[in-house]
């Protein structure tokens, strides 16, 4: 398995989990740009995106260049945030601060890309219900427990990343933002 991303922090931490849980010979991480990634074409059977596109104004660019790496009729999952309404979100999010480094599209405006992008959509599901309860639980976790975790994502995602971590609960409740999770087929 290989894994790219565009912050040498997060690959550091990614080899470093890896390690930690003995997977090391099994997966390797690599900085890399999702626009052109360092694979050659028809490269493998599956690819995963979680919580990336947000990130990325060009859908086209992305969803064209999975497509690329992928073999004919390989499957790409993509667990991603998704604009539920015209309303503003709340910031910062966990991918933004900003509404200036924040590309949410709608899920249908999604479905068409990866559609126009050379996908067949084989599972679509909204899951932001179940996400809006996870952030609950956790929510309740931390408010029952007298001791911080010791490891949690903001120590990845840095010292914003609770208030960002509250923020996307609002979003998802107030309806602003959805998240969705979707298998497309490269056909």
């Amino acid at each position: 398995m290989q894994g790219i991303d565009l912050s040498q922090s997060f690959v550091d931490a990614a080899r470093f989990l890896a390690e930690r849980s003995g997977l090391e010979d099994k997966v390797a991480y690599q900085r890399g740009n999702a626009l052109s990634l360092p694979f050659s074409a028809d490269a493998f059977d599956v690819a995963w995106s979680q919580h990336v596109a947000m990130n990325i104004a060009d859908r086209d660019a992305l969803y064209g260049e999975t497509r690329r790496v992928l073999r004919r009729g390989g499957h790409f999952a993509i667990f991603d945030v998704v604009a539920a309404s015209e309303d503003p979100l709340h910031y910062p999010v966990p991918w933004a601060s900003g509404p200036e480094t924040s590309f949410l599209l709608s899920a249908d405006a999604m479905r068409t890309v990866l559609v126009s992008q050379g996908f067949r959509i084989t599972s679509w599901t909204d899951c932001t219900e179940a996400g809006v309860s996870w952030f609950l639980e956790r929510e309740a976790e931390r408010a029952r427990s007298s001791t911080p975790p010791v490891l949690a994502l903001g120590t990845v995602m840095g010292p914003a990343f609770g208030q960002a971590a509250v923020n996307l609960r609002r979003n998802l409740g107030e309806g602003r933002a959805a998240l969705i999770q979707a298998i497309c087929e490269k056909v």
